[in-house]
């Protein structure tokens, strides 16, 4: 029924409705009538031509039938590929990037004895920037400063009166800052030292504590020690328990003016902070943040074990130490800093490390460290290295170090510092060489002190000639406690001083200078100072740069092992610690060879001779070896 206005159709419209039903699918052009509402200006409906319609193939079952096939084809060769192809299984992601202080020889200098710029006879920062070069090319990547903070220098820049500005002796703020500079040039590090657990009791901090000055008051430990009626210097007040300072004595020292006892773990002159104090902690974040705006990658935190002690001050340690050292305490505040070195580092794009040094520690105390991101230095050679401790027992030391450490927690090995008697002292001049194989070829981050590379001897001082509060503290046996030995002057030339100073040195260098230098061992192939060097560059390779080490034979005398990593060539480390000759026989498991090639050896570094070159073929079932002869051999 034809609704009302609607217009009636022509009798051509009509035909054309017949036509357009009548179309063939098949037409090479199909005509389809426009919407009823849509019309001409006239008033008529309009037609449309619709463009001719093109099958599409994926509108058809084929396409899905052919896109199954490829999707289980691709499936099959993939399966083929990863059951039969060993070299396809073992393409991974490539690992992560190292962190530069994993691949990194940390060299610590101790700014004192390094190299003196203005003739004064003590060694500044000048001086450090001055010998930049020898480091970069000696290939250690980053430098530890001992302390160079405006001190009193009676523990020589550990008793620190201001942690932000630099001794006049050792230069200005503004030699640091082109230390600094000189160095990201060089893209050497810098690690300074943190000092927390004390200050010189000539700090403003001590002062202001010592006449109860507003929050300063807390500053420090104070008691006020227990009656003494025989005790008229100290108000009859004697210290509140026993505890012993690591430089003799009592750890208590009274102040007439607080009219109480303070504690300080080493000297008189070094008061403990309370860090249990919130304000202290504070102020040392500052120091903290103060020296990371200069650009420092790092702290090596001292004497860290000592942080915090007993709340309970009238309990005695009986000679135990277990109420001054190592207390859990210690851990969630390494935390607290390390999160504002990740903070600072975050902002820059930059890695910054916080080392503990952690003498005497456990494994477990060990793990604890690593748990709140702390590195706490590995002492263990260091503690456990005698003239006795031959390969067997250098074994037993590695594997403890190792033993436990998850995957995250990077390793660290230390021969030496200012604070013990030089390698070659300790173990023997003809064992330097393959301590230094030992120290750059072990997983993980080494830390050489300076002079090492060369074999510097300690030093001998008379009771007059030393300047070691830990030696001068004991007098008539002050030998068995200095520290003076190990900190002569660096031994850069034949000249006067050895090149370190045109005064007279602090302490006097040590007279086998002429003929124990840089200069000297820099023109021998194979000195002590060249086979570090080739040591160093070796230890750059992947093979070294990672936790893997697999001990091959090892007896009283050799220790040997591999080291090597995924796609990576296999280096055999072989070395004789002992007291005789020795011959063995590493062509078994982990090796699995019967030859190998010579990378490096050590036989006599005093001539410069070696009796192998690079690339020479070793029969691995039968290597004999002096002591204190080495070889790497890749295999």
């Amino acid at each position: 029924m034809k609704k009302s206005g609607e217009i009636a159709a022509t009798p051509r419209e009509l035909r054309k409705r017949r036509q357009i039903s009548t179309t063939s699918s098949a037409d090479t052009q199909e005509t389809t009538l426009i919407k009823d509402s849509e019309r001409d200006v006239m008033g008529n409906r309009k037609i449309k031509m619709s463009k001719p319609h093109q099958q599409k193939f994926c509108e058809q079952t084929k396409c899905l039938f052919v896109l199954l096939v490829a999707v289980v084809a691709a499936i099959v060769v993939i399966c083929v590929l990863t059951f039969t192809d060993k070299s396809f299984r073992a393409k991974k992601k490539p690992p992560r990037e190292l962190e530069w202080w994993k691949k990194s020889i940390i060299y610590q200098v101790y700014p004192r004895s390094f190299q003196d710029s203005n003739g004064d006879g003590t060694g500044d920062l000048k001086g450090v920037t001055s010998r930049l070069d020898y480091l970069k090319d000696l290939g250690v990547g980053a430098i530890w400063l001992s302390p160079f903070y405006k001190s009193p220098m009676r523990d020589f820049g550990y008793d620190v009166e201001n942690y932000t500005q630099v001794d006049p002796l050792f230069g200005t703020m503004d030699d640091f800052d082109e230390l600094m500079g000189e160095a990201k040039k060089r893209n050497l590090r810098v690690l300074v030292d943190f000092v927390p657990n004390h200050t010189s009791n000539e700090s403003v901090w001590f002062n202001m504590s010592r006449h109860s000055v507003g929050k300063y008051r807390n500053y420090y430990v104070w008691d006020d020690g227990i009656n003494c009626p025989t005790c008229s210097e100290t108000n009859f007040k004697k210290p509140p328990n026993d505890w012993t300072s690591a430089f003799r004595g009592s750890a208590w020292t009274y102040d007439k003016n607080r009219k109480q006892f303070y504690y300080h773990a080493y000297l008189d002159a070094q008061p403990d902070l309370d860090v249990r104090n919130p304000d202290v902690v504070k102020e040392l974040t500052n120091v903290l943040r103060f020296w990371l705006k200069k650009g420092v990658d790092g702290f090596r935190g001292d004497a860290i074990r000592k942080l915090f002690e007993s709340q309970n001050l009238t309990k005695n340690e009986n000679g135990i130490k277990n109420l001054t050292r190592n207390l859990p305490d210690i851990y969630p505040l390494m935390k607290e800093w390390k999160k504002e070195l990740d903070k600072f580092g975050r902002s820059k794009g930059q890695e910054k490390i916080l080392i503990a040094e952690s003498y005497g520690i456990t494994n477990e105390m060990r793990d604890s460290y690593y748990k709140v991101d702390t590195i706490p230095f590995n002492f263990a050679f260091v503690q456990k290295l005698n003239r006795s401790c031959e390969a067997r027992c250098i074994q037993d030391i590695v594997k403890s170090s190792l033993e436990g450490l998850k995957d995250d927690w990077w390793p660290n090995f230390v021969l030496g510092s200012h604070d013990v008697s030089r390698i070659a002292d300790r173990m023997g001049t003809e064992l330097v060489d393959v301590f230094n194989m030992l120290l750059l070829t072990l997983p993980g981050t080494p830390t050489t002190y300076y002079g090492e590379e060369l074999g510097m001897r300690n030093t001998f001082y008379t009771f007059n000639e030393s300047r070691d509060p830990a030696g001068l503290n004991y007098k008539e046996d002050y030998l068995k406690h200095t520290r003076d030995p190990e900190r002569s002057p660096m031994q850069w030339n034949s000249s006067t001083n050895a090149g370190f100073s045109n005064g007279t040195p602090w302490l006097h260098v040590n007279p086998n200078y002429p003929v124990l230098n840089v200069e000297k061992q820099l023109s021998v192939n194979a000195s002590s100072l060249n086979i570090y060097k080739s040591l160093a560059k070796l230890r750059q390779q992947p093979s070294f740069t990672n936790k893997k080490i697999s001990f091959s034979t090892v007896n009283d005398n050799i220790i040997s092992y591999i080291r090597t990593d995924h796609d990576q060539p296999k280096y055999l480390v072989v070395m004789n610690f002992g007291s005789r000759d020795s011959t063995v026989d590493c062509s078994a498991p982990p090796v699995d060879a019967s030859e190998g090639s010579f990378v490096l050896s050590i036989d006599n570094s005093l001539t410069g001779t070696s009796t192998h070159k690079d690339g020479d073929i070793i029969n691995l079932k039968k290597i004999t070896l002096k002591r204190g002869q080495g070889i790497i051999v890749k295999i």
